[in-house]
């Protein structure tokens, strides 16, 4: 995204400029010696994120709506404290409460290595209380590197334990959807969402070659999409989260939906969830950590990466 449609630039550190929309959205640019990446303050949401050298890794629909209060499409939405569809309601947004609030910057850090460090934060409001009324303080701190790194940590200010689903909802941006293959789910077991919630285990590589809404449970800490198209090996390194949902619409369901439409082929979600099962119990006073770190290398190597 160019910075001549923004007015309003600030400049916040040697890297970190913040610029305001005309919509009024505010949105951080950050690009130090490693990379480049965009985050709207908006839902604290990762836009982009491309490491010297390379392209941008994340996918942002062309037909997506920038306009305050809607959430984004593409990008790496943070969902909270439910994952898809509100368990009552269907009048609430996908994926929780946070994708819309405006988080408030924290902190903005220049490191020694040239890497930079932001830290995001939000909590409960009225409004998030009038739909889930508990409690509670969130903090995401982005580190823009050669890799990305996404720290997001739940706190319980409630007076009662707390219940909550979580993900990283990561749009990659791909050359070719049926040439992309996925490594590290070997073994899970799958629930296929699109197939009535058949369950079945997942042996050898994962290929998505049209609509595809697989959550595959126990997953392990690295997952590898393979893009031979692109020429780029994205590896995907997660703590504290048990799922892997690998989602795309397919051509029927794209073209039903106006946010996506065509561009159903230039991206794949493989996102790191705790949901169902597997949602964060918390109790009082305590804090979850979850974490994805996202880096990129030539296609076929799958031993690099940072830890």
């Amino acid at each position: 995204m160019e910075t001549a449609a923004h007015v309003h630039v600030h400049q916040l550190s040697q890297t970190v400029r913040m610029a305001s929309e005309p919509a009024g959205l505010s949105v951080l640019l950050i690009e130090n010696e490693q990379a480049r990446c965009l985050v709207y303050l908006q839902g604290a949401h990762v836009a982009s994120f491309t490491p010297n050298g390379q392209g941008n890794l994340l996918f942002m629909s062309p037909y997506s709506a920038y306009e305050k209060g809607k959430p984004f499409r593409g990008g790496i939405p943070i969902c909270f404290p439910w994952f898809g569809k509100h368990p009552k309601r269907d009048d609430l947004y996908l994926h929780g409460l946070v994708r819309t609030k405006a988080w408030e910057l924290r902190e903005v850090n220049d490191i020694a290595d040239g890497s930079t460090k932001i830290i995001l934060a939000t909590e409960d409001d009225e409004c998030t209380r009038s739909i889930w009324p508990h409690r509670f303080s969130l903090q995401l701190t982005i580190t823009v590197a050669a890799f990305l790194r996404l720290e997001l940590q739940v706190t319980n200010a409630d007076e009662q334990p707390i219940s909550f689903e979580e993900a990283f909802h990561t749009y990659f941006h791909i050359g070719s959807l049926p040439d992309c293959s996925i490594t590290g789910l070997e073994g899970c077991p799958v629930v296929d969402r699109a197939d009535g919630n058949r369950e079945y285990s997942q042996n050898g590589l994962v290929f998505v070659g049209g609509e595809f809404v697989r959550i595959f449970e126990h997953a392990g800490p690295v997952v590898v999409l393979h893009d031979p198209i692109l020429g780029r090996t994205i590896r995907m390194e997660q703590e504290n989260l048990k799922q892997v949902f690998v989602w795309n619409p397919g051509d029927e369901k794209a073209r039903q939906n106006p946010e996506v439409l065509d561009a159903w082929k230039d991206f794949v979600c493989v996102e790191q969830v705790n949901s169902g099962k597997a949602a964060v119990v918390l109790e009082k006073g305590r804090t979850h950590q979850s974490t994805l770190q996202i880096s990129s290398l030539p296609y076929g190597n799958l031993t690099g990466g940072h830890a």
